[in-house]
């Protein structure tokens, strides 16, 4: 891509403000935008939430924090009045740096996005419109529009980038080293294959019946140690109760990059969650996916670069079974590489900073 004035981007801006997995989908895209222009200062709008994958990552020049205008519960600072004045530093402050390219690299149109990157005042903005959008939720999409990973997106409004190629897309992640020193030590040293559930989920339709991840802890205990990750928002479910016989632990990390650290240090994932999925290919860890039998689901958001397993049975994933995950969790754990030391990039040290410490529920 060459300016008007001859001359190639000197700052580029990407825009995404939706959820975590969103984010790491794009991850491979950033890279790709710096491989490209190394010489040019690539800047990423985050939200407060999802900014978190990108901490460590040495593509990114410069993060900066939406602001959302109407809820304003989900920014650093509440209240309308001080949504309004930190909105409008925010955008003078990107309109200053004057940059030659902005991207929303989102598959669907994220309205939000597109009307905050028109305040930008850059030339070149791009976006997905509604003629080459793609939105699961719209039938008509579903039935007479290609079907590309989410990972895609960015790269299909980047033709300058050249033609991706999804087998050999690389999603990254950096786990902040104090954290994974932290987790390294709750988890004691690995005597047997460890294995992540990811068992909260707020959507009705991908939440896997709690009994079902409770038989599946049960099958593995004896030949795995089973770490059952929860939301610390959910708090103590009722449910947990019927969890005392089975040898697993309980986590519930405290933050994103307390989840990156964590999850870091497995051997596999199962997950009917995003977030986790692509947390996985990030961190090359081998991933279970569970999936609604919906190919605009499953062909848009499985798992990348990594071993992994897709399992859909029905509408909605309380229709697939415990023997299909059991057998997928023990297909994968022989490809594992076994993690008895954190991972730590040595390349892009993280800063120290203070490092909270992982909580542990209970399982009564």
């Amino acid at each position: 891509m060459t300016m008007a004035n001859g001359n190639p981007p000197q700052r580029i801006l990407v825009i995404r403000i939706d959820f975590l997995g969103d984010m790491l989908c794009t991850t491979a895209f950033l890279g790709a935008l710096k491989e490209r222009w190394p010489g040019a200062e690539l800047h990423v709008v985050a939200n407060r939430y999802n900014a978190a994958a990108l901490a460590g990552n040495p593509d990114v020049d410069m993060i900066h924090t939406y602001v959302y205008s109407r809820q304003c519960e989900r920014n650093d600072r509440p209240g309308r009045m001080r949504a309004f004045f930190d909105r409008l530093r925010l955008v003078r402050r990107l309109r200053r740096l004057r940059f030659d390219l902005v991207v929303v690299p989102n598959g669907g149109m994220h309205r939000s996005s597109m009307q905050f990157a028109r305040q930008i005042g850059a030339k070149d903005c791009r976006w997905h419109d509604a003629e080459t959008e793609f939105d699961d939720r719209k039938p008509e999409h579903v039935a007479q529009r290609p079907m590309c990973h989410e990972a895609l997106s960015g790269f299909r409004l980047v033709p300058e980038l050249g033609r991706a190629d999804l087998d050999r897309i690389e999603l990254s992640v950096h786990p902040d080293r104090a954290l994974q020193d932290a987790w390294h030590r709750l988890l004691g040293a690995r005597t047997k294959p460890r294995v992540g559930l990811f068992v909260t989920n707020k959507a009705a339709e991908r939440r896997w019946p709690a009994d079902r991840w409770h038989d599946l802890a049960e099958r593995l205990a004896p030949s795995v140690d089973v770490i059952v990750f929860r939301d610390p928002a959910v708090g103590h479910a009722p449910e947990d109760d019927s969890w005392r016989d089975v040898n697993a632990r309980h986590v519930a990390p405290s933050s994103v990059a307390d989840l990156v650290a964590a999850a870091s240090l497995l051997d596999a994932i199962v997950s009917a969650d995003s977030a986790p999925v692509h947390l996985a290919s990030a961190l090359g860890v081998p991933v279970a996916a569970l999936f609604e039998d919906r190919p605009e689901k499953y062909l848009r958001w499985h798992p990348l670069g990594v071993p992994h397993v897709i399992l859909r049975a029905g509408a909605t994933v309380d229709a697939i079974g415990v023997d299909a995950v059991e057998r997928a969790v023990r297909h994968l754990l022989p490809q594992a590489t076994h993690r008895d030391e954190p991972l730590a990039d040595a390349a892009c040290p993280r800063p120290a900073a203070d490092v909270a410490t992982p909580v542990i529920l209970a399982a009564s």
